[in-house]
């Protein structure tokens, strides 16, 4: 969860929460839509990690990163190298330069030393939408 405006957190009682969950159904509901969500997302980054491809994993990887990033720097943008996201994904540095320079070439990211910039986010989405879906 990412906080966007000025927020407070709440802290709950477990044995609170299970009590509600016991006899409140919206309560049940609204943790089993929550929890379904996270074994979604950790379904989606299991495959995307053992199945995808290079491109793919690349893909992923930047959009992870930049959405953890922009709200410090106000836009999508990954400040890692190329040795980063290769020890990232579980590749060398030449397949990750490989994969960023095609990238580069479609328009998708702009690249500066040791940063990315998303420039197509939605078309670095649609490269891992198989995943996502």
């Amino acid at each position: 969860m990412q906080v966007v405006t000025e927020s407070a957190l709440t802290s709950l009682d477990p044995q609170t929460v299970r009590d509600l969950a016991a006899s409140e159904t919206e309560v049940s509901a609204a943790m089993s839509a929550h929890l379904s969500m996270r074994v979604r997302a950790a379904h989606r980054l299991i495959a995307i990690r053992s199945l995808g491809s290079i491109r793919e994993r690349v893909a992923y990887d930047l959009l992870d990163r930049a959405s953890q990033s922009q709200l410090v720097v106000g836009r999508l943008e990954v400040r890692a190298t190329q040795a980063d996201i290769a020890d990232s994904i579980g590749s060398s540095r030449e397949v990750i330069s490989r994969a960023l320079t095609s990238l580069r070439a479609k328009g998708i990211v702009e690249t500066a030393p040791g940063v990315v910039r998303i420039l197509a986010p939605s078309l670095l989405a649609s490269i891992v939408g198989t995943f996502v879906t």
